[in-house]
């Protein structure tokens, strides 16, 4: 008799036990899509430049002098303390040149849709404090210039950012770094230029929102360069 009434009671704990299950399982299915979801929705956009970080050294890259200034263009590894990968660009300037656009590091060319928004962020630092300007532009005559700011630099590694929204479709778009008219070295990288507004993938990271022209889309003879 007593064996039987054990069981039972071990039947019935079973039973409950499987109950327990059944509605606690879908509340840990539900749990389990809603982390999924969640890291799909923190997936970082995806950068339409290639070789942001300078892994592959200046890959993907083009830069250019006027023949009043005088840069090198490198990339520099540990030294320079890369915010990501392995390298960073470094921009040696020996001759500034007689304007601000005659020393450039710049990637063309791309697609950008007209009516999206994009964000346009890179890291950089300085040899001494002095300003660089970011620039979004179309590669060719008459040289528009959609989103353009001077930046402030110092010897310490900051993030600054464009955001803005394009006002024609450009098939043959160009993303830059313009630092003529100053001695004074300057390092770059981790960057990026995507769709939508600016996205933090850097944890501590403090970013400098820039400002873009009041006038969206300007024309390059007002920062003429040649």
């Amino acid at each position: 008799m007593v064996r039987k009434r054990t069981v039972n009671m071990m039947a019935k704990a079973m039973n409950t036990t499987k109950k327990a299950a059944t509605y606690i399982y879908p509340f840990v299915l539900i749990g389990l899509c809603g982390i999924v979801t969640f890291t799909y929705a923190a997936k970082l956009p995806e950068n339409i430049l290639n070789n942001g970080d300078f892994d592959l050294h200046l890959q993907g890259w083009h830069h250019w002098t006027h023949e009043s200034a005088n840069a090198l263009f490198q990339t520099e590894g540990k030294k320079a303390e890369p915010i990501v990968g392995k390298n960073v660009a470094y921009i040696k300037i020996n001759k500034v040149g007689n304007a601000l656009g005659h020393i450039q590091l710049y990637q063309q060319p791309f697609t950008l849709l007209e009516g999206t928004t994009y964000t346009y962020s890179l890291w950089a630092k300085s040899e001494k404090p002095r300003n660089v300007t970011m620039r979004i532009m179309h590669q060719g005559v008459p040289w528009n210039v959609y989103s353009g700011r001077s930046i402030g630099l110092s010897e310490t590694w900051k993030e600054f950012f464009i955001t803005f929204k394009m006002p024609v479709d450009d098939v043959s778009s160009r993303a830059g770094i313009i630092m003529g008219l100053e001695k004074v070295d300057v390092w770059i990288d981790h960057v990026r230029l995507y769709e939508g507004e600016y996205v933090s993938d850097i944890e501590g990271a403090e970013p400098h929102a820039v400002e873009p022209s009041d006038k969206l889309a300007t024309v390059w003879a007002a920062l003429r360069s040649f």
